[in-house]
Formats: structure tokens, sequence, C-alpha cells
């Protein structure tokens, strides 16, 4: 037996030929002292319901205070972390489309395309200019608010938002989002100058504040000036722009997102930390994206694992899901449901009373991820490895066997799971079919020694492909793999 490369980092995307990989519903984990593999393959969390809001889809959302505050159809509802839900108030039009949240820490401010409205967070009513007759819940009637503005941000003391089809931003005044005039009755806005696109995106991190245009991004900081107290960082801008408003999430000190390139249009995805902004996405997939005929209503959002920083975005209208995980650099893809492809129903995620909590694309279902929970609620995740190509240089070779060194024991009571199944499928024509399927058990609960996850016999070819596939409710954790290799004579 011998040990081949078996996982590596390509993704199938231009040519099965040149790459076959695919890493579903799970992701790699470095261990740095290699006690047993230097690489291991554990599976992606499942989730498990919280709770069901009437109103639905979930448009938005965001933490202040340890708690969540949230956008479903019309409503804005309060819910605690002991899950009490309290409906607040409704917007006037407006039940689907993301909505963008920001607050000051004494408001709330909501955008959803068509208009800007204040929550009183301390005192626990709205606040607002003038109310409408009703009372229920205000807009801003500040005329200095850009209208149907969709990106909205805080920072030092202001809430920000875009004016719409423009370079201009406008800042409101000092903890009141309200008002977005300053003392002298004037309006307080900034531009992005140092290209002509437009600008799409404001965001603020680490006392930084980003614009991110169509095709460049711009850097600001508080200089202390009046009007407005924001002044451009000079020699920061970044000649990439944001290509889908809604991927662009936070990970503890940095922003990721899709970006287009002012040159070529490229579209990639990004990182930004401080000043700095590098390509996270690889040729692969690069080229996955590429061939979508939308990747501008992407969504994403981050969380953390076991130290691993994880970025999830999914393109709704190509119904494909991603993950990045940030501290091994790797890539993974991520569905839901047990299809060929598909999306992960998950719109966006938040950290909320230190758990990871998403919401589903279409219902009003608050989901947690749970690393210890092997479905999505109860629905079956399909996890699956398909391993680099295997090969002798061109030379025609037989396997004798394949084994994979995987946790065993993990089987349940009873039910599906009680005596869990793996798959595999070899290519023996570079990756682009797979063959017979070939169950074998990864051992009923408690048996840790036996049965060996092996097969025998594979046959001969120039080219091999292996493709692991577990449909079981059980824990996913793959060590490694051994594949003894015969020369094949008189080929």
């Amino acid at each position: 037996m011998q040990t081949i490369p078996l996982f590596g980092s390509g993704v199938n995307a231009y040519s099965a030929y040149i790459s076959r990989q695919r890493r579903l519903n799970c992701f790699y984990e470095v261990r740095q002292d290699g006690d047993k593999a230097q690489l291991i393959i554990r599976g992606t969390p499942g989730m498990t319901s919280f709770l069901t809001l009437p109103d639905a889809p979930i448009r938005g959302w965001i933490v202040v205070a340890n708690v969540l505050y949230v956008v479903a159809g019309l409503v804005l509802y309060s819910i605690l972390p002991n899950g009490t839900v309290t409906s607040l108030g409704s917007l006037d039009i407006t039940s689907v489309g993301n909505v963008k949240l920001s607050d000051n820490g004494v408001q709330l401010l909501i955008v959803d395309g068509l208009f800007g409205y204040i929550y009183t967070i301390i005192a626990g009513t709205y606040a607002q200019a003038a109310l409408n007759a009703a009372g229920s819940f205000g807009k801003i009637t500040d005329l200095n608010f850009p209208s149907k503005t969709t990106s909205i941000c805080f920072l030092d003391g202001r809430l920000i938002a875009v004016r719409p089809d423009s370079r201009q931003f406008y800042v409101s005044e000092f903890y009141d989002g309200t008002g977005w005039t300053n003392v002298h009755s004037l309006p307080t806005y900034g531009t992005k100058d140092n290209n002509s696109d437009l600008l799409v995106t404001v965001s603020a991190m680490n006392g930084v504040l980003m614009l991110a245009g169509n095709q460049s991004t711009e850097f600001w900081q508080n200089v202390g000036t009046s009007p407005l107290p924001f002044g451009r960082v000079a020699g920061a801008t970044k000649n990439i722009g944001i290509a889908a408003q809604y991927s662009l999430a936070f990970i503890n000190d940095v922003h990721l997102f899709v970006g287009q390139s002012l040159y070529g249009g490229a579209v990639e995805i990004d990182l930004v930390q401080g000043f700095n902004m590098q390509r996270i996405s690889t040729d692969d997939i690069d080229n996955i994206i590429r061939t979508f005929s939308v990747w501008q209503d992407a969504v994403a959002f981050g969380y953390i694992i076991d130290g691993h920083k994880m970025y999830q975005i999914t393109f709704p209208s190509a119904a494909r899901s991603f993950l990045y995980d940030i501290t091994t650099q790797f890539w993974f893809e991520l569905q839901s449901g047990v299809a060929l492809t598909g999306r992960h129903i998950a719109n966006f995620g938040i950290t909320f009373n230190t758990f990871t909590f998403v919401c589903d694309a279409t219902s009003g279902i608050i989901y947690k991820f749970d690393p210890d929970v092997y479905t999505d609620n109860g629905v079956t995740i399909k996890r699956q490895v398909t391993s680099r190509h295997v090969n002798m240089n061109g030379n025609w070779f037989a396997i004798d066997e394949v084994q994979l060194d995987m946790e065993s024991g993990v089987g349940l009571q009873y039910g599906q799971g009680s005596n869990p199944m793996i798959m595999m499928q070899v290519s023996k024509d570079g990756g682009r079919t797979f063959g017979v399927e070939r169950w074998r058990s990864m051992g009923k609960i408690g048996q840790y020694k036996s049965p060996r996850v092996k097969w025998d016999r594979l046959g001969a070819s120039q080219d091999f492909v292996f493709q692991w596939t577990m449909t079981e409710p059980v824990k996913f954790t793959i060590i490694g793999g051994v594949v003894n290799t015969r020369k094949q004579e008189g080929k």
C-alpha cells in the first residue's frame, strides 16, 4: 500500500480532465502537529430550528446589545436570546427584497430601497423628525436623507447612507439618524472622487470607511473636519469594485465580497483588511462564477467554527453555494438536499448569543448551526468528496485496493444511520463519468476497529478519479486514504 495525495485544492470548473475535485458540505482542517495526518476532512455544521416568524421572507437582520432585530416581510421583529419574539412595527410598501440595517447604539436604521426608518432602541419607541398620522413605523422625513438608498453603515457616531446612482454618501447628525443636516442647515455629504464609477456600498470597520463603487474602492477616515468629518486616504484607492452588493460580509477584521475590476470587468472574490485588498478566489472559482448568467444577486455571511473563519456565499439565480475558509485558504461547495447540484438553504447568517444563526431563503424559519448535528433540521445532508487525478505519468496501472482512513463506529442507536454506509464510484475516463456504486459500512456504533472502509479489484487505467458520497446522519471525518497500485504489464 502506498500513500498517494488524493485530496487537493482544485475545483471542477473549466474541465474535468484538468480537475474533477469536489468537496461538498465538508471542509479541511490542517493539523499543525500532523499527529495522524496533516490534512483531515470534516463535515460542515448541521442545523436545528430555533423559531419560525409568521412573516416571510427574512430580508435582513442585525444584533444590537444581544437583541436580534429582524425584518421579515413587512414587519420588524425583536428576538431575545430565550426566543421571545416581539413585533415592533411595519414597513410601508416593500415586503420582498433585501434590506439593510445599521445602528448608532441608540437608534436602529432600516432601509429597503425606498424609505428609511428609525427605531429608538433605548426608549423602545420610534423616533423621527415627524411621525406619520398612525404613529406606527415612522419614516425619516429629513429631505436630505437619500431616498431609495440600499446601503448604510455607522462610524464615529454617525450613520452613513449612499445616494443611489451617484458618487455621493450622506452623513447623519451626531447620534441622530432622524437628522441628515448639520448645525448650518447644509447637507452633509461626501463624494467618491478618485474614480468616476458610481458608489454602490458603504461599510465601516476598525475606524476605516470603505466606499465600494462599481469598479473601484476608496478608503476614508475621520479627519475632524466640518461639516463632513471624513476625508479620503490618499494613495489607498483600489481598482476593484463590488459586483454584488449583498455579497459583502464581515469576519473579525476583514471584509469579503464579489469584486470586479476597473480594467476588463473580470469577476473575482476579494478580501479587504485595512487598506489592503487581495483576490482570494481561485481560477476554478472565477471560472464557475463566469458561467453564471447572473451573479449580482449573491448573498453572503461570515461565521467561525473551531477557529475556522468561514465566508459562505450563495448565488440564488444560479442555485450554487460556496464556502471559503480564510484560515486554510481552501474553497468548498455547499448545498441542501441530495440532488446532483443545488444551493444551500441559508440566505443570511449572524452571530447571536454566541451561536451562528441562519435564515431560510424562502420562509420565516431561523436555524441554528450546530457542528454536532448531522442533518439540516431533519433533512439529509449529502457529503461528497471527489479525489485528484491519480496517474503514473501516462502509464497503464492497476489498483488492487483503495482504503479510506475515516472515523468509524459513529453509527446511531436505531433508524437511519444505525449502520452507516459510504459509497465510492470510480472514473477511468479522466473524471468525465463515474461507474457503479460500491457501498461499504462505516461501522455500527462502537465498532471502532472493523470493518475497514476499503474497496478491492478496481481494474486498470491510465487515470483514476475516486468519488465518495455519504448521506447518513452521522459524524463525517476522513483522515486520509491509501492506494495499492500495480504496474499493468503489456500496456
